[in-house]
């Protein structure tokens, strides 16, 4: 009994997300990881991704598959199950040990409204796509590399060129910091919003990359975050 605890109590804590689903789609249990990953997808795509991913008699089947909700990023999963009633999933998730690191000779201060309406009026010059604006205009002056940051946001414009219209909205995330050179920053995300499922761009997270920014989409979304750095 006590050895069950322990496997019950390791596997709520795991880093890992952990559903068990009825054969309805319903969610039976899951732990803290998971609890955090439904904020971001939903069920449903949850439970088809372990259907689709079982093996064809009762047992269980692991398998290498790149997965990105979000933030997190995951190189596999495992499905399994005994019986018709239950079946499980879990997600294997990528870590990073890149350490935090910004060379600031290369960042200028700069207003970030100012690149995206320089980007916009460049990309979209004859282009139908309506951008709706949805800014913090409070939002202060920052450092960062203009030149990089600037080849990211015409990528990012471009890749909505053909559509008819798009949200982006530009704000402080609250309660979120990245640390960089042990200095804690907040952060500033640029939300690209579509009507359409938005592919994931290898190209363009290059250039985040360069630009010391990070990039993530999410089904509709392509999001953009940065360190504000001040000073």
């Amino acid at each position: 009994m006590q050895n069950e605890n322990l496997y019950v109590e390791l596997l709520e804590n795991d880093l890992n997300p952990f559903i068990l689903f009825k054969s309805d789609g319903k969610v039976n249990s899951y732990n803290k990881e998971a609890e955090f990953l439904l904020n971001f997808v939903n069920i449903k795509e949850l439970f088809e991704l372990a259907v689709s991913n079982a093996s064809l008699n009762f047992g269980f089947n692991q398998k290498y598959i790149k997965l990105q909700y979000n933030k997190q990023n995951y190189y596999a999963i495992l499905v399994g199950y005994r019986n018709e009633e239950e079946i499980a999933l879990r997600l294997y998730k990528s870590v990073s040990n890149k350490t935090n690191h910004i060379n600031s000779h290369k960042l200028e201060l700069i207003n970030i409204f100012r690149l995206i309406e320089l980007s916009k009026n460049s990309i979209l010059i004859n282009s139908p796509l309506k951008v709706d604006e949805l800014y913090d205009i409070s939002i202060p002056d920052i450092k960062l590399n203009i030149n990089e940051f600037l080849l990211l946001l015409n990528d990012c414009f471009t890749h909505f060129i053909d559509e008819e219209k798009i949200v982006l909205k530009v704000n402080i995330k609250l309660g979120e910091y990245k640390i960089i050179d042990e200095v804690k920053y907040k952060i500033l995300a640029l939300e690209f919003i579509s009507d359409k499922k938005i592919d994931i761009d290898y190209m363009i997270e290059q250039k985040a990359t360069r630009s010391n920014t990070d990039i993530f989409f999410s089904k509709n979304k392509l999001i953009i975050e940065l360190p504000m750095i001040l000073n």
